[in-house]
């Protein structure tokens, strides 16, 4: 009784910042919490007559569909291709730019590089593709003609396995970079400024800073989303591979977000979906808790 009267009084003296989470709390119990009620779809053979209660149960038979599919591993290894390709290459995309931004002293070109670079996130995939199909084409667009300019033949860029996985990562870099830098920026703009200054002291130079004082402020910061990211390992964006992924690319773009899109939503498997959708859960899940340890054994951080 003590203890919670303690913790009541806690919460009434900081009242203002749990009215602040409050939003928050409710967005995700609405939206993250709430929508768990229906993983029994997976289990079920989901009708819109029975409902969620109503239909009757299938146990793992939807599981057992999925990998018995004769393409069930070709569109698991394709998925994991092209989500290790993003995070090993796209995830410290973010962190040098945010370096990089940090080192610029011309702070009206800073920020015209920071407003630029995070205009693409708020660009939909559909713009994106168009832009790139415009860009790209070799029936007089601007890059071809460019290479022309230097003597070489028009390349297919779109639709074409040899580059394929180019246009996939480079596209993903180009729409997210900015604003997944944010949090490094804000990082970096908390690390001490006597650390900088201790720095010069000791002679060291722009790079020597950045490599000793810079990288060791954002370390924590880059594990923690780290993790996350290794969280969807399972899920390779099924917006972009929806658009991106044509004829000639199919048995390379065929991943598990758009194989469970064509089933829920255009076959009306819904049960079947929802079995997909889990499986990629539980990896993702596995994948973080794995991580997360192995984390917090190697440099003490972790989320939890």
């Amino acid at each position: 009784m003590i203890k919670n009267s303690v913790l009541m009084k806690r919460v009434w003296k900081h009242k203002l910042f749990y009215l602040f989470m409050l939003p928050g709390i409710i967005w995700f119990f609405l939206f993250s919490y709430v929508p768990l009620y229906g993983i029994q779809v997976a289990f079920r053979d989901y009708t819109f007559v029975g409902g969620f209660t109503g239909s009757p149960w299938a146990g793992f038979k939807y599981f057992q569909q999925f990998f018995n599919y004769y393409q069930s591993g070709d569109i698991i290894r394709n998925t994991v291709i092209i989500s290790l390709m993003k995070l090993l290459i796209g995830f410290p995309m973010p962190i040098i730019l945010a370096i990089l931004l940090n080192e610029i002293r011309m702070i009206r070109f800073k920020k015209t590089v920071q407003t630029l670079s995070y205009l693409p996130y708020f660009v939909s995939w559909i713009v994106v593709v168009t832009l790139m199909q415009r860009l790209l084409t070799p029936y007089g667009g601007p890059v071809n003609d460019l290479l022309g300019s230097f003597g070489t033949d028009p390349i297919q860029f779109l639709n074409n396995p040899t580059w394929f996985y180019q246009m996939i990562v480079g596209s993903d870099i180009w729409k997210n970079i900015g604003w997944n830098s944010i949090i490094f920026m804000a990082a970096i703009a908390g690390i001490d400024q006597q650390q900088y200054e201790a720095a010069k002291i000791d002679g060291a130079g722009r790079f020597q800073q950045m490599w000793h004082v810079t990288l060791p402020g954002i370390r924590n910061v880059a594990i923690i989303l780290f993790i996350l990211a290794v969280g969807n390992l399972m899920s390779a964006g099924y917006e972009q591979l929806l658009l991106l992924n044509g004829p000639a690319t199919a048995g390379m773009g065929s991943v598990l977000d758009v194989h469970a899109i064509n089933s829920g939503i255009r076959e009306g498997r819904l049960s079947y979906a929802a079995a997909v959708g889990l499986f990629q859960s539980v990896i993702g899940l596995i994948l973080v808790l794995t991580v997360n340890r192995i984390a917090r054994k190697v440099s003490d951080v972790s989320l939890f």
